[in-house]
């Protein structure tokens, strides 16, 4: 057996086994949702990934604004386990623009110090009227003490003291004896000794035997919404403490965040004063002016993305939600409202088909009018996307049911079908939770009109479920939405799986292996059934050979490879065919005895 590497002595050659990188192929995941709209609180067009319903109202509340969180208590209800939320509000934008009273805002409180000028501005955690709610406190307290062991004289910059434990860098300090008092602040902590800025000098002597007590002066910050209740101690306003309120507020609350204006009193007068807890004001939603633009928000580059585009940048996003939209159908009802929901599903559809790896669930308006769901349908001709109608109603908390655009109950729907059996099954002919009625309900001469125009419905049929499940493109290839998410899948598999390609010899054994191992993966989708066929070589085709790989492309730095595929399609009409057999001669038929 061949000796550790760490287990050199004599020299020589030492032989250590290396465990490969794994090279074969995954089903790629397309499970993960991402939903765009409004939402009571929580940071703005900031995507978070959300994990559970929980984690949801823990960062943007379960307030009714828009239709957003319904969608995402439906995905998580009907078998979702991973999105990402872009909240979107109408704001100002821009570093210096001012909001206005149709813009979001936060909720802020502007603190005085001792000589009533402001020193800190303590703002809600995120925009809305949400932070109208938070009250806050601040007091002043005490903290570690201190005995001076050696005299000190004015203009000082630093003391012997009997221990130092409690005092740190950047802490305001309390110098007194019984007759006077001075504040310095810390700039290094030694053994039992500590130093402070010129800035804050002792003005005057103070004599170790008087006794002089050296105390640090701490701030206390307490904040409350409802049944929460936040605590923070031992707070500065200098930043180079360890415990600078702006800092340990920003990590650890979930409430509140606290802006240091800077105050130009003298130490200790810039500290906030002491009074009574009082209430946060002027938080504005920005839900009721919202635009499309808003929705779909920008893209410049990292570090500047907002609102739908934000999401263009997250690799695992596979199905696009944005419910949302139909609240500008519903606000102005007319042209004005349906050409506002069509830019953002314009949006969706454009980074759908541009990325091609994701999946956009549409809405239909909230109506009654077939027709105009219809023409709604009409405008658009793609693969990359489906709608479905009509709304569906939703039990809220105080028992009253309101209606809901479907989308995230139908990606939960997509999620849980493909954790249990793959994205070659159809979404459809499954029950729907969290659903106890629909806006409209569906004759089956309805279902068959709409199901023409590539429409999925919902039917009353042994609970509610989706009867339908066609993409909205007209190419029949393309007709089914589980064939155009396998495909999906396919291609997220792929590229996954080939980027150990990337800078390997383009030569025939290259080509060999590769070949052999898209095989292999394709071959394990065939036994799932996610192909049609009698057998592997008619379900599908891997070419990565001379033929694909020109000189020219290897000259070029490429390297092709062909894989085509015949994805199994779902039985959409099944059709009983019945048929009377006749008895035999001089007997009586069936139907006569």
């Amino acid at each position: 057996m061949a000796r550790p590497v760490g287990d050199i002595r004599p020299p020589g050659v030492y032989i250590s086994s290396v465990e490969a990188a794994s090279r074969a192929f995954h089903i790629g995941d397309c499970r993960v949702a991402g939903f765009v709209g409004l939402t009571a609180k929580g940071p703005l067009d900031v995507p978070q990934r959300i994990s559970s319903w929980d984690e949801f109202v823990e960062i943007y509340g379960n307030v009714d604004v828009g239709y957003l969180a319904n969608a995402v208590e439906g995905f998580f209800l009907n078998g979702g386990q991973t999105c990402w939320v872009v909240r979107v509000a109408h704001r100002a934008r821009g570093e210096d623009a001012v909001p206005g009273p149709e813009h979001a805002s936060f909720a802020e409180r502007v603190v005085k110090d001792a000589w009533d000028k402001p020193t800190l501005r303590v703002r809600a955690r995120s925009e809305g009227r949400w932070g109208n709610n938070i009250w806050v406190r601040f007091e002043q307290s005490t903290g570690a003490k201190a005995l001076l062991t050696a005299d000190l004289e004015v203009g000082s910059g630093e003391a012997q003291v009997n221990v130092t434990r409690g005092f740190e860098r950047g802490a305001l300090v309390r110098v007194y004896d019984r007759n006077s008092s001075d504040y310095i602040v810390l700039t290094e902590i030694g053994d039992r000794q500590i130093k402070w800025a010129s800035a804050t000098p002792v003005n005057r002597r103070y004599r170790a035997a008087g006794p002089t007590y050296l105390e640090v002066i701490e701030v206390e910050v307490h904040a409350a919404l409802r049944d929460r209740r936040e605590t923070f101690r031992g707070l500065q306003l200098h930043n180079t403490s360890r415990r600078y309120v702006s800092k340990v507020i920003q990590a650890e609350s979930r409430l509140i965040a606290v802006d240091d204006l800077g105050s130009r009193s003298p130490w200790p007068h810039n500290m906030p004063r002491s009074e009574a807890a009082a209430k946060l004001s002027n938080g504005r939603d920005g839900s009721d002016d919202v635009t499309p633009e808003d929705i779909v928000g920008y893209d410049n580059g990292p570090g500047d993305r907002a609102g739908l585009l934000a999401l263009g940048a997250l690799d695992d996003v596979a199905m696009l939600c944005v419910p949302d939209a139909m609240i500008f159908p519903i606000r102005k009802p007319g042209p004005e409202g349906d050409v506002a929901a069509q830019r953002v599903h314009d949006q969706m559809i454009t980074m759908c088909e541009l990325l091609k790896d994701r999946f956009a669930i549409l809405d239909c308006p909230l109506t009654r009018d077939i027709e105009l769901v219809r023409r709604w349908r009409r405008r658009t001709d793609t693969s990359y996307a489906a709608y479905y109608w009509p709304w569906v109603g939703i039990v809220e908390q105080d028992g009253r049911v309101v209606k809901n655009p479907s989308s995230g109950h139908m990606a939960g729907l997509y999620a849980r079908l493909e954790s249990e059996d793959g994205v070659h099954r159809a979404p459809a002919n499954e029950p729907i939770k969290g659903i106890v009625d629909l806006s409209v309900p569906i004759t089956e001469d309805d279902q068959g009109v709409l199901n023409a125009e590539a429409i999925n419905c919902f039917r009353m049929s042994r609970g509610i479920r989706p009867w339908g499940a066609r993409t909205s493109s007209s190419d029949p290839d393309w007709r089914f939405i589980n064939v155009r998410r396998l495909f999906i899948m396919l291609r997220r598999s792929l590229e996954e799986g080939s980027r150990w390609v990337t800078f390997e010899p383009n030569t025939p054994n290259t080509w060999d292996s590769v070949r052999s191992r898209v095989k292999a993966f394709l071959e394990k989708l065939y036994e799932k059934g996610m192909f049609s066929g009698g057998s592997p070589d008619d379900s599908f085709y891997v070419k990565c050979d001379a033929e694909t790989n020109p000189p020219e492309l290897q000259d070029m730095g490429m390297l092709v490879i062909e894989v085509g595929v015949a994805p199994a399609v779902p039985a959409e009409f099944i059709v009983i065919r019945i048929t009377q057999k006749l008895g035999e001669e001089g007997l009586p038929a069936p139907d006569e005895m």
